[in-house]
C-alpha cells in the first residue's frame, strides 16, 4: 500500500528528556490531615501543604484515567532542613498498588524534587511517608505527576508515520510517502 507498517505499543523513550507531559491530576485524598487538607498539593503554592502526623500517611493522586507516567514531583514543607523517607507507588484500580521508588528527599530544598519511575501505566500514585530526620510528620507543599511526550515522530524507509500518544493510547497515522 506504499506504506510501512510500525508496531504500537508503547511509547518510544528518549534518554531522559521525553517526561515532560504534566497530565492534570481530577482528586487528591490522604490517609489523615490535621486542618492542612490533601487538596493543598494542587494549589502551585509552596505557602501551603497536606500534613499528617505518624508513620505511615500517605496521599494519593487521582489522575481520572489511566496515563503512562515517568516521573512524580514532591515539594516537601521545610524540605531545605529534613529529609523525608517516602515511598512511591501506583495503580490503575485504586486498591492493588506497586511499589515504584522507595527513597529519602535530598533535604536541600523547599522545591520540588523530580522522582523518576520507570514507565507504567497509571491512573492514582500514592506517596507514602515514613518520617523525617527531625519527626514523623508527612508534609507535603506540591505533588506534580509527568508522563512521556505525547507525540513523536518516526522516519521509516521514506514513509513518515507520526506516532500520537493519548492517556488512552497509540495510534499511527501514515503520511504520504517520501519520493
Amino acid at each position: 500500500d506504499g506504506y510501512d507498517d510500525i508496531a504500537i505499543g508503547s511509547p518510544f523513550e528518549d534518554e531522559g528528556d521525553s517526561c515532560t507531559t504534566n497530565p492534570p491530576i481530577s482528586a487528591v485524598t490522604a490517609s489523615g490531615n490535621d486542618g492542612n487538607v490533601p487538596q493543598n498539593v494542587l494549589d502551585n503554592n509552596i505557602a501551603t501543604r497536606w500534613s499528617s502526623l505518624g508513620i505511615g500517611q500517605s496521599i494519593t493522586a487521582d489522575l481520572g484515567s489511566t496515563k503512562k507516567i515517568c516521573s512524580v514531583d514532591i515539594a516537601w514543607y521545610r524540605g531545605n532542613v529534613r529529609q523525608y523517607h517516602f515511598v512511591i507507588a501506583t495503580s490503575t484500580d485504586g486498591t492493588t498498588f506497586t511499589t515504584r521508588q522507595s527513597s529519602d528527599s535530598n533535604g536541600s530544598t523547599i522545591n520540588s524534587e523530580k522522582y523518576t519511575i520507570p514507565l507504567t501505566n497509571a491512573r492514582y500514585i500514592r506517596v507514602t511517608v515514613n518520617g523525617n530526620t527531625q519527626n514523623n510528620w508527612a508534609s507535603v507543599t506540591e505533588i506534580d505527576i509527568f508522563g512521556p511526550a505525547l507525540s513523536q515522530i518516526i522516519s521509516d524507509s521514506g514513509a513518515v508515520n507520526v506516532i500520537y500518544g493519548s492517556s488512552g493510547g497509540l495510534s499511527a497515522t501514515p503520511l504520504s510517502p517520501i519520493n
